[in-house]
């Protein structure tokens, strides 16, 4: 989703990268640490959510809920493959 820095005006602004705790965790671990990545404009720097229009604060809202869901969704799949692995 592509956004002008609501300070400047002029410079796209960039999801910052996931940490190294979201890569080395796995699966999960990176799809929590992206939903919490913050914005940055070139710049202005870091960019707080509250910043922006509220249209773009519900889109990344909407696909941080969804990120954590499938986070969520990924551990329980595990659990039910690993329990139906037992009943075998």
């Amino acid at each position: 989703m592509e956004q002008l820095c609501p300070r400047c005006h002029e410079q796209q602004v960039h999801k910052s990268a996931t940490s190294n705790v979201g890569r080395h965790a796995g699966l999960i671990g990176l799809l929590i640490a992206n939903s919490a990545a913050s914005y940055n404009c070139p710049t202005c720097g870091k960019i707080p959510l509250v910043e922006f229009p509220e249209e773009f604060q519900s889109g990344i809202k909407r696909k941080r809920i969804f990120s954590v869901l499938g986070a969520v969704g990924v551990v329980v799949l595990l659990i039910a493959l690993l329990f139906a692995r037992e009943l075998m």
